[in-house]
């Protein structure tokens, strides 16, 4: 093994082992614990057991909590990680549960980023509480039919929304119509941060990009052309683990 990267987002941890050539080992999330501290100086030790006494690069909202590791910018993270499983990509829109990242990179370097994280409706926690109070599950999601939403929401802010979605519930609005419509409203949101950039096509990260037809849903809201790539959520994990492994060949 090479290096261990490790995304400490909002809602889920994601994690990244590259092999003794910068290769992809294994990748695996989990839920972001509440007492981190502890339970991160556990993780560490377990995956060091495994793996070897490896350098271990971190990022994300927790990353202050994951002790024994260098600390880096999600952005340069992200960026790294990008340029290396996606090189053709210079534009990407990473919408992830507490805030919506639109970063150029090349070669792996960021070159510029525009972030939105004033407002809960153009992020991912927005279709979590949903999903909460609907009862349904992520997995289970599915936006392979194409179709949109035939209601959309009035406000711009997730609080009021939620006034809106429970409106929506007791007109008898079927559920699968409410979670399109939250998503086009993340969507329609990001698309704030893409009229600050003259992009062609973007590459979507995030756990939004897991959902199955995600790739066309997203393509006909933002109106540009819109790639889903494998291991969409892991690119920041990613980029922390190559910055590992580069420390490892320093040594």
């Amino acid at each position: 093994m090479s290096g261990i990267g490790i995304d400490a987002g909002s809602t889920y941890t994601k994690y990244c082992i590259l092999d003794e050539k910068a290769r992809i080992r294994e990748l695996f999330s989990e839920p972001t614990p509440v007492r981190q501290k502890e339970y991160f100086s556990q993780k560490v030790g377990i995956l060091r057991e495994r793996y070897g006494d490896l350098p271990v690069v971190s990022c994300g909202y927790g990353r202050g909590n994951i002790p024994g590791t260098r600390t880096v910018s999600e952005l340069s993270a992200l960026a790294m990680g990008i340029g290396y499983g996606f090189p053709d990509a210079e534009t990407v829109l990473d919408i992830g549960g507490q805030d919506t990242k639109l970063i150029c990179q090349r070669g792996g370097k960021l070159t510029s980023f525009f972030l939105n994280d004033k407002c809960a409706a153009g992020c991912g926690m927005f279709l979590e509480n949903t999903l909460h109070r609907l009862g349904r599950s992520f997995e289970a999601l599915d936006l392979t039919d194409g179709c949109l939403p035939g209601i959309r929401f009035s406000s711009t802010c997730a609080v009021f929304a939620q006034s809106e979605i429970v409106e929506r519930i007791a007109e008898g609005v079927p559920e699968g119509e409410i979670i399109r419509a939250v998503l086009v409203q993340i969507l329609t949101q990001a698309k704030t941060l893409l009229e600050k950039m003259d992009c062609e096509g973007i590459v979507l990260s995030g756990g939004l990009a897991q959902i199955p037809g995600m790739e066309a849903f997203a393509r006909t809201v933002l109106e540009k052309p819109v790639v889903c790539p494998e291991h969409a959520p892991y690119f920041s994990a990613l980029g922390c683990a190559l910055m590992a492994d580069r420390q490892t060949k320093r040594m």
